[in-house]
Formats: C-alpha cells, sequence, structure tokens
C-alpha cells in the first residue's frame, strides 16, 4: 500500500510562501545572466502595456468631450486623438506580446528544471521507497507538479501581477483625476472581491483534493492493470479490473460534480460585489456632471477604467482556483523531492578501488522492519572463484544480493568489497562493479539492441553484437526481420523468458563488470533453456568473482562453495559432494529435487543434470 508523506499544516500563503522561493530557484537559477535578462526585459514590457492601456480611456474620453462641445469640434484634432487611441492600444498589444514571447522559454525552463530534479531524485531515492509507493500515482503525482509549475508561472507573470498593477495604477489615477471616493471604491471593492473569493475557494478545494486522489486512484489500477495485462487474461477478470476502475472514476465523478455544482455560489457572490462597486462609481460620477465637477467624457473614461479593471476580475475565481489546484500539486511534487534516500553516502566518499572483486560478509544482521532476515552471516567468495547460496524460500538468499548491490544496508556487520566497507565508498561505483543477472528480467519498451546496450551507454553495435554472441542470442536476433532494431515491447513481452534471460547476460557482459550476481536467473526456465543459458553464465563469468543465488541445485554443483541458508543464518557450507557427504539440509534438498532429475546424456553420470 501506497504510504504518503504528512505534510505539517500550514495556511495556503505559508505554503505559497515556501513554494514561491522554490519556484524562483527554477525559474532564474543562479548565474543564469541569460534568463534573468529576459525576466527583466519581460517586466519591463508588463509595465509598458499597463501604461498604454491607462491612456486609451482618457484618449477615449477626450474625444468624447471633443464630439460633444456646442461649438462644433476640430477634424483634425479628432484625428490626432484617434491617431493616438490607436496607437496605444497597438502598442499595448505589442508590449503584452513582447512579454509573452521573453517569458516563454524562461516558464518552459522552469517546467523542464523542476521536472528533471524529481525525476533525479526519485532515482536517487532508495529501494524502500520505491516498493511503498505505486508507479501510476508516483508518475502522475509528477506530471501535475511539472505543470503546476508552468500555471503557476504563467498565472504570476499573465495574470496575477498585471491585475495588480493595473489596480495600483488605476486606483492611483482616479484619485488623481477624479477625487479619492473613486479610488476607494474602486480599490476596496477588488480587495473584497479577492477577499471573498479566496475564502470560498479554501471551502471548495476539499472537492479538488477529493478529485485528486480519486485520480491517483484511478491511474494507479490503471496501470497496474495494463502492467499484468496476462494476469488479468490469465484468471478472465477484464470485468473486474474494470470494475475496480470504473469505482475510481465513479468517485472522481461525484468529486467533480460537488466541486463544479459549489462554483455557483462564487460566481453569484463575484457578481454581487462588481454590481454593487460599480452602481456606486458611476452613481458618484453622474453626482459629479450634474454639479458641473466631470464631464460626459470623464464619464466615459471612469466607466471604460472600471470595465478595463473589472474584466479580468472575472477570471480571478478561476485564476485563484487554479493557482491553488497548483499549489497543491507542486506541493506534492516537491514533498517527493523531499523525501530522503534511506540509503546515503557518507560525505565525500571515494569511489571504490577495485583490484581482483573479493567479496566479505562478516556478521551481517539484517531486518526488514521488525522481522529479522539475516542473523550474522559471514562468508568469503575469493577473487574469481564461484560461491552459490540456497535455501528455503524465505531463508535470506535474495537480501543477501540486495546488500551487496547497496539497496539496503545491514543494521550489524560488514559486506566488503576488495577490502572496503560499501557503506564508505560511493554507491554508483559499488554498483559500477557487479553485473547482475536477476530472475525476472524487466525490459524497456524499445529495441532489442537499446536493451543490451543498456549494459553499457555508448557501446558500438559491435560491442553489442559481440555481447550478444557471447550470450548465444545473436542468431535469435539474426532471424528476427528488423535485428537489433526490433521492439521487444512492454516489459518484453514479446520475449520468451529465455530471450528474456540472454539479453540480460548480454546487457551483463557488456558492462565488463568485475564481479558477477546471478539471482536466481534460472529458476522459472524450462530445462533444455535453463541448461543452455547456464552454460552461457558458466563460459561469461568463468575466472570471474561470482556470486549465484540458486533454486535449483543442479545448476551450482561445479560452485568452489555452497552455502546453505536457512532461517537468517548459515546452516551449512562446502562443496557439492561435502554437502552431501554431511547428510543435512542440503542433502535433503537434492534428494527432494533429485526426483526430478533425469539424465540428459552420457555425460549425466558425471554430475550434469538438468530437471525434467
Amino acid at each position: 500500500m501506497e504510504t504518503k508523506k504528512t505534510l505539517p499544516t500550514r495556511t495556503f500563503w505559508q505554503r505559497f510562501k515556501t513554494l514561491a522561493l522554490e519556484l524562483y530557484e527554477f525559474t532564474a537559477p543562479k548565474g543564469d545572466k541569460k534568463v534573468r535578462a529576459r525576466i527583466a526585459l519581460a517586466f519591463v514590457c508588463l509595465v509598458a502595456a499597463k501604461i498604454s492601456n491607462l491612456i486609451t480611456p482618457l484618449l477615449y474620453g477626450a474625444s468624447v468631450d471633443l464630439v460633444n462641445g456646442d461649438d462644433g469640434f476640430s477634424l483634425t484634432i479628432l484625428w490626432f486623438i484617434l491617431g493616438a487611441y490607436a496607437a496605444a492600444r497597438l502598442g499595448q498589444q505589442i508590449f503584452a506580446e513582447a512579454k509573452q514571447y521573453l517569458f516563454a522559454r524562461v516558464a518552459q525552463r522552469a517546467v523542464r528544471g523542476a521536472a528533471m530534479q524529481a525525476f533525479r531524485h526519485l532515482h536517487r531515492l532508495s529501494l524502500k521507497f520505491h516498493l511503498d509507493r505505486q508507479t501510476g500515482g508516483l508518475t502522475r503525482a509528477v506530471e501535475r507538479g511539472a505543470k503546476g509549475v508552468e500555471f503557476l508561472l504563467t498565472m504570476a507573470t499573465f495574470e496575477i501581477l498585471p491585475l495588480l498593477i493595473e489596480v495600483i495604477f488605476v486606483s492611483a489615477l482616479l484619485w488623481y483625476l477624479f477625487g479619492a471616493p473613486y479610488a476607494i471604491i474602486t480599490f476596496t471593492t477588488v480587495m473584497l472581491y479577492a477577499y471573498f473569493t479566496m475564502r470560498v475557494t479554501e471551502w471548495r478545494m476539499a472537492f479538488r483534493r477529493r478529485m485528486n486522489q480519486a485520480d491517483e486512484t484511478a491511474a494507479t489500477k490503471a496501470v497496474d492493470s495494463l502492467l499484468n495485462f496476462e494476469t488479468v487474461k490469465y484468471f478472465n477478470n477484464e470485468e473486474n479490473e474494470a470494475r475496480r476502475y470504473d469505482k475510481a472514476m465513479r468517485d472522481y465523478e461525484d468529486a467533480a460534480v460537488l466541486s463544479r455544482t459549489s462554483l455557483a455560489a462564487v460566481n453569484v457572490g463575484q457578481g454581487a460585489i462588481i454590481g454593487i462597486g460599480l452602481v456606486l462609481v458611476m452613481g458618484f460620477a453622474g453626482w459629479d456632471i450634474q454639479a458641473g465637477r466631470m464631464s460626459v467624457g470623464d464619464f466615459v473614461a471612469v466607466n471604460t477604467y472600471l470595465l478595463q479593471l473589472y474584466l479580468p476580475l472575472n477570471f480571478l475565481g478561476y485564476v485563484y482556483r487554479e493557482v491553488r489546484q497548483a499549489v497543491i500539486d507542486l506541493e506534492r511534487m516537491l514533498g517527493l523531492i523531499e523525501e530522503e534516500p534511506d540509503i546515503t553516502d557518507i560525505e565525500n566518499a571515494p569511489a571504490l578501488r577495485l583490484s581482483k572483486g573479493a567479496i566479505s560478509f562478516k556478521d551481517v544482521h539484517f531486518s526488514y522492519g521488525n522481522r529479522p532476515i539475516l542473523k550474522g552471516v559471514s562468508f568469503d567468495v575469493p577473487a574469481g572463484k564461484r560461491v552459490a547460496i540456497v535455501g528455503p524460500s524465505g531463508a535470506g538468499k535474495s537480501t543477501i544480493s540486495r546488500l551487496l548491490f547497496r539497496f539496503y544496508d545491514p543494521q550489524q556487520g560488514q559486506i566488503l568489497i576488495d577490502d572496503q566497507d560499501v557503506r564508505h565508498v560511493r554507491q554508483e561505483t559499488v554498483r559500477a562493479a557487479i553485473g547482475v543477472v536477476p530472475q525476472d528480467t524487466v525490459m524497456f519498451n524499445a529495441s532489442i539492441g537499446y536493451n543490451i546496450g543498456y549494459g553499457h551507454f555508448g557501446a558500438d553495435q559491435n560491442a553489442i553484437e559481440e555481447a550478444a554472441k557471447l550470450a548465444s542470442i545473436d542468431e535469435f536476433i539474426s532471424q528476427l526481420p528488423e535485428g537489433y532494431e526490433s521492439l521487444v515491447g512492454e516489459r518484453g513481452l514479446k520475449l520468451s523468458g529465455g530471450e528474456k534471460q540472454r539479453v540480460a547476460i548480454a546487457r551483463a557482459i557488456l558492462k565488463q563488470p568485475t564481479i558477477f550476481l546471478f539471482d536466481e536467473a534460472t529458476s522459472a526456465l524450462d530445462s533444455r533453456t535453463e541448461k543452455d543459458i547456464q552454460i552461457a553464465l558458466d563460459k561469461v563469468s568463468k575466472s570471474q568473482t561470482t556470486l549465484v543465488i540458486a533454486h535449483r541445485l543442479s545448476t551450482i554443483v561445479d560452485a568452489d562453495e555452497i552455502l546453505v541458508m536457512n532461517d537468517g543464518q548459515i546452516a551449512e557450507r562446502g562443496t557439492h559432494a561435502d554437502l552431501l557427504a554431511q547428510n543435512g539440509l542440503y542433502a535433503v534438498m537434492w534428494a527432494r529435487q533429485s526426483d526430478g532429475f533425469t539424465d540428459v546424456d552420457d555425460n549425466a553420470g558425471n554430475g550434469e543434470l538438468s530437471i525434467a
């Protein structure tokens, strides 16, 4: 089950202030003078656009007064005023478009920066985090967070900041030209409108949170179901999956309906506030005209200012709602970025210095939560030797591989590679030294050549083909219509189990590791495929330090040493012959499995066995 990070209870503005600082980091990175210059020029264009917008009502009012005069008017002067009016309107449009042009790259670079930071951080997090999370909801949270960055920047630049500047400019101009009442009423109306919108939107956000939760749940169920397409088909559970998905979508539908219908309260309240403000201002204007303190042109100018100001106010509710939602989405993504990995390098950790790749486990204890898995495990894998680990399910075999790869750290004891504690060197250098062939090979939905080349990015085609040849998959690839460019499908579903394992072997070979780790690499295969792949594994790991975690004992009879795990401890150790002679747990396991062993050729008596 997904565990969600609990964020401290803070007001919207507290969260907005915190996120604004984060946004600034994404938008104007330190040292990037070009981006900062673009932002400065965009702000200049914004102010110029608003000044142009302020001039137009005055010119419009002057033209009305001119044509409304009792003694006639000069057509030349009228053309001059109308030309200035048109130029101001055009200037407003030009400056507005220039602002968008300058800021477009800034906003998109911030989106890219935020998404990349989240993506990189998710890869830095520990295995435990990803086991606790569901991929569908996680990717949706990052996607919405990145879009939230774009929306916040766009709205802040093109809606909120221009509106704030315009309110200040209009109020100041009304005060200067027509008196304090006009400025006070206009400013008060805008503030009441904003306050009402924010308070009601806070109430409505509960519905948006429910929508988000239902959306993540639906996405998670959809991704999970599609990733397990074959399992769904095996058990004829298409309708059951559809019902689970429909339930999540029904929850989203209910929350969306509540969110939409509650919008009516917002719209009615906003309309009432604007209507009252408009009536009061125009009433004062009419009174001043009657008293001879204002002309008809002034009346028209005041009305135009109010319309220019109140028109964007109609979108304030939408802007605030979306900004509020974007803050929640961005906060969710930043919450992921703030997750601390369980496995971290010590400060100034050096790189692993490899010689021959000798491995040592010294009194290693490890628990998953309160469940002990390893209880004082100690063993050595000498350089160039092969050591196998066997035992019943749950004995701790795969945990050893995860500890070696440093997906986890032991609570007690040491894991050494060439006498260096893996906790005291950089993680990536430990992982670079180990080539893994896992039991379940998960592949990218790309070409088979890409999946082999994933072992060493930058490897040329000759190196990829040589690795495929060593893994005995080159003949299969040559028979494909598109060869190495053939797509393998989601998770490699177009390939058989044996073909996927050969790709995994080729990928490990291409990595050219010092240490090989085979984690039950053949346990899910048929006997013939298992034997073929076992031959390939033996060939590529010859004279290499190799740790084999095995389920089928027939695959490790030639190991230099076999460790028998039981209940988190090494119960027995020795060669295959030694362990059979001990007549202990290994001998019991061998006897149980050997019921299925059959001779495959004349060399069966020499220990060359296979599972029938």
